[in-house]
């Protein structure tokens, strides 16, 4: 099942939150990121048809669902509150939405012993959810959306009030959970950890913009501009001007030591300013120049207040025009001079 968004534009009074955006969805996950307020869940809303849209069109599979009534557009969605009864037990909470479409009792225990089953809930189907965890009450609304068998889902941040340690788990959950149903996920995040381990595309929005969708390798390793470079990567890439062009290189890519690494064109002297130690990697800021920029490094020998040289490889350096829109070789035919220039101010 596809979702196709032609033109979209939503504006409250002079306040506009989507500004023509047009974008294809096909069935897989979908992850929608963005800063807050760069509309993100605006669209989901849409797409569920609680939030017409001021202009433009929301298909399904080619058709055109944009006056569609909600209840009959073949979605479910799941919210980060759960939204489940809290005086219901687990199993009326599954129910609730299939006694309303008068599925038959019979057909009904089926779905609810099925689904219960896929979200591990099989033995808690008498509790009430206030007797149950976090983890265990956002399966409840996974559970409740999955009885309607639809042919998308819609999330809306469904793991953030969940502990560090359980999001994970619900993560690979989710993850499983897609695999087996082969459905289409529409998932609302804020935290790129999770686009990047479930997504098969993501969507990053910025002020009611599409600033790039693409897998999250390509998202990750070729963005198309500073802001989607800096979004995307923790720590964020490290991004300096030069002239009045811009140069980055991401925290991983840097190599650290006492000299310069042979055949780097960009080298330069550092101070580090702080250092954290985190397991199989260890991340350090390090002052250079006028700029203070991170790196990180599977070597953890260097030590705060140390002076170090950074290195940086020529495939791992990345340019930027004056507007943050970014510059690859094939774009212009002087792209060595870009390199030659990452290199102009070189002090190791």
């Amino acid at each position: 099942m596809s979702i196709t968004l032609s033109n979209i534009c939503k504006a409250y009074g002079e306040r506009r939150v989507l500004r023509g955006v047009t974008l294809d969805i096909p069935q897989g996950v979908t992850c929608l990121m963005g800063p807050s307020g760069c509309g993100k869940t605006t669209l989901l809303r849409m797409i569920a048809g609680i939030g017409p849209a001021t202009s433009g069109h929301v298909l399904m599979d080619g058709k055109d669902i944009t006056d569609l009534d909600p209840a009959k557009r073949d979605i479910a969605m799941v919210f980060q509150n759960y939204a489940i009864y809290p005086t219901m037990t687990v199993k009326e909470n599954i129910e609730f939405g299939l006694k309303n479409r008068k599925i038959p009792k019979e057909e009904r225990e089926k779905l609810i012993k099925e689904y219960a089953a896929v979200v591990g809930l099989t033995d808690y189907l008498d509790r009430k959810p206030g007797t149950l965890s976090g983890g265990q009450r956002q399966r409840i609304a996974l559970a409740r959306a999955m009885v309607k068998k639809p042919k998308v889902f819609l999330m809306d941040e469904p793991l953030s009030n969940l502990d560090a340690k359980l999001r994970v788990a619900m993560r690979t959950e989710l993850i499983e959970m897609h695999n087996r149903l082969k459905t289409t996920f529409i998932y609302v995040t804020h935290d790129q950890t999770e686009a990047m381990a479930m997504a098969d595309q993501i969507v990053l929005m910025d002020k009611g913009r599409i600033m790039q969708e693409a897998s999250p390798e390509v998202i990750y390793r070729d963005p198309n501009n500073a802001f989607t470079a800096q979004f995307i990567g923790t720590p964020p890439m490290n991004i300096l001007p030069m002239g009045e062009d811009k140069l980055g290189f991401r925290p991983e890519r840097v190599q650290l030591g006492t000299q310069r690494l042979e055949g780097a064109p960009f080298a330069r002297k550092g101070h580090i300013l702080t250092r954290e130690m985190l397991g199989s990697e260890t991340t350090y800021k390090i002052q250079m120049g006028d700029e203070a920029i991170m790196v990180k490094s599977p070597d953890d020998s260097f030590q705060y207040d140390q002076d170090v040289v950074l290195s940086v490889r020529a495939d791992d350096l990345y340019f930027f025009d004056k507007d943050g829109q970014r510059i690859r070789r094939g774009d212009v035919s002087n792209y060595d001079q870009y390199i030659q220039r990452a290199g102009g101010n070189n002090n190791a």
